[in-house]
């Protein structure tokens, strides 16, 4: 006689039976919808250097992640922020992100590249800061390259070496490659981009320093003559802690796009 209350074990596994088979069923489609909601692509059209992109919606990420090998392909040209959202203050910048993640350089090997970049006496823009307030000039650098540091004349008075003898940390940056300019002119130059972003500090030196003379000397001014560079001129002493080298050729050689010299201590 079957007691009141109890429930027969073959219905107990019957359902039991039913619920796993609905589940084992159903599990490639949850996970075909889950990934499929993960990697939404979304077409955005071509970028600088005419290669089409799509943005695949992907979640919040950290600055300090690494992407993995599972990682989805993306167009040559894209950045994290496209498919992420991020938060960057002053020391996590999208440059550091793409710095650790693309495969870098060694150390001599940027140094490398910057000095052949910068071959004689090249153009910067150099900026410095007083009392919160940054000023931006333009000036001619030359690289010694046994030393690893730059040289610049400067017109004596000037606010730069006002500014650098208050506060000696500096930032240059020179830059070249294609505008749309020069296509709209009817040129059709490569679509190139190169810079150098320079970090350090600045030191003056005046006519009265013994080291002014091989300065100029290394600087070969042509306007003037050496004499009359120590009436009219003081100059300057970059020591670049580190050098940011941006190069779009360097995807041929599968290496990231931005690559980062420091000064060994």
């Amino acid at each position: 006689m079957e007691r009141k209350g109890m429930i027969d074990t073959r219905t107990v596994f019957t359902v039991v039976f039913c619920l796993v088979f609905l589940l084992v069923v159903n599990m490639p489609a949850a996970a075909a919808d889950t990934a499929k909601k993960k990697y939404k692509e979304i077409d955005v059209g071509a970028g600088e250097l005419g290669i089409y992109a799509k943005v695949i919606e992907g979640g919040p990420i950290t600055f300090d992640q690494v992407k993995t090998d599972k990682h989805p392909e993306y167009a040559r040209g894209m950045v994290c922020v496209e498919c992420h959202q991020m938060k960057f203050d002053a020391v996590t910048s999208s440059t550091r992100v793409i710095l650790k993640n693309h495969r870098n350089l060694s150390n001599e090997n940027v140094w490398k590249k910057i000095t052949a970049f910068l071959p004689g006496r090249e153009r910067f823009v150099l900026t410095t800061v007083y009392n919160n307030a940054p000023t931006a000039t333009t000036v001619d650098m030359v690289l010694n390259t046994d030393e690893k540091v730059f040289y610049v004349l400067c017109e004596k008075g000037t606010e730069k070496l006002i500014h650098i003898q208050k506060n000696p940390r500096v930032c240059a940056t020179r830059h070249m490659g294609w505008t749309l300019a020069e296509a709209q002119a009817g040129k059709k130059p490569k679509k190139q981009w190169m810079s150098v972003q320079v970090h350090g500090t600045a030191e003056v030196i005046s006519p009265e320093d013994s080291r002014f003379e091989p300065v100029i000397q290394k600087y070969k001014p042509v306007r003037l003559t050496l004499q009359r560079a120590k009436l009219r001129f003081d100059t300057l002493r970059i020591t670049p802690e580190r050098i940011i080298y941006f190069d779009t050729n360097l995807y041929e050689e599968k290496a990231g796009v931005y690559q980062e010299w420091k000064r060994s201590p």
